[in-house]
């Protein structure tokens, strides 16, 4: 795996905060929301602000909200690996398969067993939804942001799209009544404390894995010649 670093210097030190920060929401949320079944009060004022369940709005709402479901999920995945793997070689590849699936399982399998929080009967915190489209735009930013090619306008423009794209489909999932807004920030929070970690070990191990050919050939240009 080639290439130039899916985290610069500056992203490396602000993964650690990111982590942390991730960590403490989805913490201080599932403690609020663990057992429960219905919203608290800060979740309906916040759900009372984006309703989307006539007209226009609720079709465009419907189909935001449904690209976080399976078969969406599955051809964005893939058209991100495609892409990544054209723009950024096998880092970005790697970074496409290792982190969205990381997020999605350990929100699916993991935290929304143990919280408990139900919507409908379905366990809800965090939403799974949110945290498939969050992870993926989160892994899009990261290979933008150090794409070596591309100028900072663009860099920022695209990453600023992105955060967009990911508040619609949250507030799509709201207006909706699929989740509520903890819901919906609990997957960010997951996503958040997962993305630059796996950016950080795909570096890592594709910087091991570049190290050691040469360290070979270093070995092989001390041994004497052969007589």
């Amino acid at each position: 795996m080639t290439g130039t670093r899916l985290v610069s210097p500056a992203g490396r030190r602000a993964v650690l905060p990111a982590v942390g920060l991730g960590v403490l929401v989805v913490g201080v949320l599932a403690v609020q929301v663990a057992g429960t079944s219905s919203a608290g009060p800060l979740d309906r004022a916040l759900a009372a602000l984006v309703p989307m369940h006539h007209g226009a709005r609720a079709v465009v709402g419907e189909a935001l909200a449904a690209l976080g479901d399976p078969v969406p999920v599955a051809v964005l995945l893939l058209v991100t690996a495609a892409v990544a793997w054209w723009g950024r070689g096998g880092r970005g590849l790697a970074l496409v398969l290792v982190a969205p699936p990381a997020a999605m399982v350990l929100t699916s399998l993991v935290l929304k067993p143990i919280v408990g929080r139900t919507r409908g009967g379905e366990l809800a915190f965090p939403s799974g939804h949110t945290t498939a489209v969050a992870s993926l735009a989160a892994v899009a930013a990261v290979l933008v942001l150090s794409a070596p090619r591309l100028a900072r306008a663009p860099r920022v423009g695209a990453v600023v799209a992105l955060a967009l794209g990911v508040l619609a489909v949250g507030v799509s999932l709201v207006g909706r009544d699929l989740h509520d807004p903890s819901d919906v920030l609990g997957a960010v929070a997951v996503v958040l404390a997962v993305v630059g970690p796996a950016a950080l070990a795909v570096d890592a191990f594709a910087d091991l894995a570049a190290a050691e050919p040469e360290a070979d050939a270093d070995v092989t240009r001390r041994l004497p010649a052969l007589r």
